[in-house]
């Protein structure tokens, strides 16, 4: 690897039991960080959950995850929020607040951060799977057993909690700006 700041070789370079990158030249020190990502359960007037079954060249091929994706330079996590739904499943729905927030660690060496976002679906587009999603479905969650393979143990995770939230009537998210929470 070559630094980003004046181009001289790095070297490995330890810190708080952390394998690190740091300049031999300029001493600028590399760091690793995870890719800030979006992910959006969407939920129907049904209570039904939206889910977008993978493309066969993206990680994790043939199984199923909620709209999700890395938010791009320049754009704001809501702004994501909405291109990641249009882009996977053809429709349109703003987010009412964040969820939770959840880690992936993948496969092929991917870590990311995603702020999970809440968002109630009230439009009446059909359903059109695109980017890296072939297949796109409303399924409930009554059954957990009866949903398809996820991808993603964390979007699991989250369904289950949203749905242990719902029983107990303890519906709690942060509101788009992060200043406050509020019950539903």
């Amino acid at each position: 690897m070559f630094c980003i700041r004046c181009g001289a070789e790095c070297e490995d370079y330890e810190e708080g039991g952390v394998l690190r990158q740091r300049c031999s030249r300029c001493g600028h020190i590399h760091y690793q960080n995870p890719y800030p990502c979006i992910a959006v359960l969407v939920v129907n007037e049904q209570g039904e959950i939206l889910l977008g079954k993978r493309h066969k060249k993206s990680i994790y091929p043939g199984k199923w995850c909620l709209p999700c994706g890395y938010i791009e330079y320049g754009e704001t996590y809501l702004e994501a929020a909405l291109r990641e739904v249009k882009e996977e499943a053809g429709i349109t729905s703003p987010a009412d607040g964040i969820i939770n927030v959840v880690s992936n660690q993948f496969d092929n060496g991917v870590n990311s951060l995603v702020v999970v976002l809440l968002s109630h679906y009230r439009g009446n587009e059909t359903l059109k799977p695109g980017d890296d999603i072939i297949e796109t479905g409303w399924f409930s969650i009554e059954n957990m057993s009866t949903l398809p393979p996820l991808a993603f143990s964390a979007d699991e995770f989250i369904i289950t909690k949203y749905k242990n939230m719902l029983a107990e009537g303890s519906m709690t998210i942060l509101t788009l700006e992060g200043n406050s929470v509020y019950g539903h």
